[in-house]
Parts: C-alpha cells; sequence; structure tokens
C-alpha cells in the first residue's frame, strides 16, 4: 500500500518499521505541499544531505510528510548523526497533524522507550489513530498489542481483527499472529485452513517463524507422507535462518528419525547451534545427548555445564537433571564445571542481559 519497506534492529529490539519509498502526494494529499516529493526523490536516490536541505522548509512550515521524513533520517542517521531523541521530536510533531507513518513509528518509539520514555499506553493511542486510518503496519501493531496483552487488554478477537487489516495487506508478522490465534481458537472460531493460507504467505516472503509453524502444522496433520515431507523442508528453511526455536525442532526431528533413519550426530550439530543462541531447550537437548553419549562422546561434565545454562534460565528438567549429573562428578570436576558456566553467563550479566530471560 506504501511501497517498500525496510527495517532497522535498534538496541536489539524487534524490527522497526520504516517507510523508504511511498506515493505521498497521491496517498496523503493533504501532507503533500510543494517541494516535499524533490526532497523525498532525493533520499531515494540516497543524496541525503541535498533530501535534507529540500525537506527542512516544508517541515518548518508545518507539513507532517517532510516531518515525517527528516524524523526518519535522525533515527536511520541518514545524512545526519542518529539521534532518536530529535528524531521522536519531529515524529510528534508530524504525528500531531494525524499523519499515519509518523504515528506507527513514535508509537513503537514510545513502546519500546527510544529516544525518550517509555508508555506502552501512548503507543495504544497512536497505533489506533493510524490504524484506523488503514495503516496497515499500524493494524499489526495494535493486533499485537492486543494479543500479547501489553498496552491493552489480552484479547484475541481485537488482536485477530486488527491482524486481519495487516495480513491482507501482506504483513508476515500479521499473518503469523494471525495464524497463531485461528489455529488455536481461543475466543475465535478455529479456521486452520485460512490460518494455512496466510502462514503460506508469510513463509514464501521469508518469515521464519511462520516457516516453522507452517512446517510444524504440516508435520502434525495425518496423512501423506509427501505434506510431511513438505513440512520438513519448511522447518529446515527456518533453520537455516538462524531461527533457534527451528534448530531444535529440526534436531528433535534428525533425532526421532522421521522421515528416516535417526542421526544422532546431525540432531547434537543443530541443537548446537540453537544452543549458540542461549536456547533453553536446546541445552537441555545437549545435557542429554553428553550424557547418553548420544550423536557425541559421553562426557559429564559438558552434560552438568549444559544442564546447568538451561537451568539458570528456569528449565525445570534441567535443573533436576543437573543433580542427577551432579553426581557422576568428583568435587573438583563439579568447580571447574562451575566456573565455566559462570564465565559463559558473565558476559550476558556484563550488558545488563538476565539470563534467565
Amino acid at each position: 500500500m506504501f511501497g517498500t519497506r525496510h527495517t532497522v534492529r535498534l538496541r536489539g529490539i524487534p524490527r522497526l518499521p520504516a517507510i523508504t519509498a511511498m506515493a505521498a502526494m497521491l496517498l496523503w494529499p493533504a501532507a503533500a505541499e510543494a517541494g516535499f516529493s524533490d526532497a523525498f526523490e532525493k533520499y531515494v536516490a540516497e543524496d541525503y544531505g541535498a533530501a535534507l536541505v529540500a525537506a527542512e522548509p516544508d517541515a518548518e512550515r508545518g507539513n507532517p510528510a517532510a516531518q515525517w521524513l527528516i524524523g526518519t533520517m535522525y533515527l536511520l542517521g541518514k545524512g545526519v548523526e542518529a539521534n532518536a531523541e530529535v528524531a521522536r521530536g519531529w515524529f510528534e510533531k508530524s504525528a500531531a497533524s494525524n499523519y499515519p507513518p509518523s504515528q506507527a513509528v513514535l508509537g513503537r518509539m514510545f513502546e519500546q522507550g527510544i529516544g525518550g520514555g517509555q508508555d506502552s499506553d501512548e503507543a495504544h493511542i497512536l497505533y489506533r489513530l493510524a490504524a484506523e486510518q488503514g495503516y496497515a503496519d499500524a493494524a499489526y501493531l495494535l493486533g499485537r498489542q492486543f494479543y500479547h496483552g501489553d498496552g491493552a487488554p489480552r484479547d484475541r478477537k481485537a488482536a485477530l481483527k486488527w491482524l486481519t487489516v495487516a495480513a491482507e495487506d501482506g504483513n508476515a508478522g500479521a499473518q503469523y499472529l494471525g495464524a497463531r490465534i485461528l489455529l488455536a481458537g481461543e475466543e475465535v472460531t478455529a479456521d486452520p485452513e485460512r490460518a494455512e493460507g496466510w502462514l503460506l504467505s508469510a513463509a514464501e516472503a521469508g518469515h521464519a517463524e511462520s516457516q516453522l509453524l507452517l512446517g510444524s502444522t504440516l508435520l502434525n496433520r495425518p496423512g501423506a507422507r509427501h505434506t510431511r515431507a513438505v513440512g520438513r523442508e519448511w522447518i529446515e528453511k527456518a533453520a537455516a535462518k538462524g531461527l533457534a526455536e527451528a534448530e531444535v525442532r529440526l534436531g528433535d526431528l534428525y533425532n526421532s528419525g522421521i522421515g528416516g533413519r535417526p542421526d544422532y550426530a546431525a540432531a547434537f550439530a543443530w541443537w548446537q547451534k540453537a544452543a549458540a543462541q542461549s536456547n533453553a531447550e536446546a541445552q537441555l537437548r545437549l545435557a542429554r545427548a553428553y550424557t547418553r553419549g548420544r550423536g557425541t562422546a559421553r562426557d559429564y561434565t559438558q552434560a552438568y555445564i549444559m544442564a546447568s545454562l538451561s537451568a539458570l534460565q528456569g528449565n525445570v528438567l534441567a535443573a533436576e537433571l543437573r543433580e542427577k549429573i551432579l553426581l557422576r562428578l568428583r568435587p573438583e570436576e563439579a568447580e571447574q564445571a562451575d566456573r565455566e558456566v559462570e564465565a559463559l553467563v558473565a558476559p550476558r550479566l556484563a550488558t545488563g542481559i538476565n539470563p534467565s530471560s
């Protein structure tokens, strides 16, 4: 609807949508005063200095599209030094003119505390203002709030309403969350066919979580071997993208021999990839593999380390396994293993990341 989008990551947070191409003069005529189209063309051409010079007069006169463009440049550091506070100020000016792209981005900044205070309730208001104008990105963000109960009451019906707006516009994140609601049938009538249609669309667009869910859905469906093979292929695609949950799932498939003979070494290798991302389930599986000597040499010290790392994230089964493995270690081996666990956890603590998060 608004052309090509790109995404950026800020402070390790989820992707923040930012518009990079849109027909502003056609879609938002109230904002399309003389000069802005020239500024936007220069921005798309990556002539950021000229874009800023061209946009500033319109922005100072109150053109919300020009204000949005300057905010975007400061947010992404395009032609200027990145400054989230300055960006937020420009988005606030633009959003005050009821400009949906700025309302959506500003809402995300409020939700995540970027460039100022964090306020999920204010984010909710901004998302709704933009979504009610048909802005798909905002509809997704609004639906996501209702889905998670963050900034809005947890409400699957309301979530599905807004996610549908975004899903039908091709938003992969909305298609994924909407499919989860339709598959579970929680507070709404289950609709597996519609869910799979959305998942397929998102999976084909490269959305890893959708690829995993679609693959798992097909694997769990009784029926032809071909369907299960296709399901496995989608899980492999998600794992190839580095999605830890998909790496765990693919490891499980190799371990159980679904679609062929068990391949414990391959299972171990995929679990290692997920464990490298601090996935607690993968760490537990590695601990079991080390304990049994399956897919790798038996190593109770490594089993203890993996079980400890998983237990630190709140995995009860890992904590129970850790105590059993401890009985097989000499005191000096356990002390050395504990030091290794501390060394692995220390970098996360130094960056303010809770090992259990």
